[in-house]
């Protein structure tokens, strides 16, 4: 056996760490720190977002004309104050694609 092939196959056999598997170790402990801690952290941050930009102003929307137009028993008026925040939540979502469209 020559020996290079002797040499390679101690390293395979080797139960010692070596720099490199203590390497591997520890960007593996990292991962496993970013993936439970750090991701977390992130989507609890997004999803306060998201619904401080999003869902809050909905309801908020929701609240202000759902009682004024029952109130009103309007009908048609009810169903253009419906239509006119459709049409302001489609174009802020254009915005927004356009925006992130630009941002790639």
């Amino acid at each position: 056996m020559s020996t290079e092939r002797h040499l390679l196959n101690d390293l395979i056999k080797s139960k010692t760490d070596t720099t490199g598997s203590e390497v591997l170790r520890e960007i593996e402990a990292n991962d496993k720190y970013i993936k439970d801690v750090q991701l977390k952290k992130l989507k609890d941050l997004h999803d306060r977002q998201f619904k401080e930009r999003c869902v809050s102003p909905l309801i908020r929307l929701y609240e202000k004309y759902n009682t004024s137009a029952l109130n009103d028993g309007d009908l048609q008026n009810w169903a253009e104050l419906i239509d006119r925040d459709m049409r302001i939540l489609e174009g802020t979502i254009k915005i927004l694609r356009e925006e992130l469209d630009e941002g790639q």
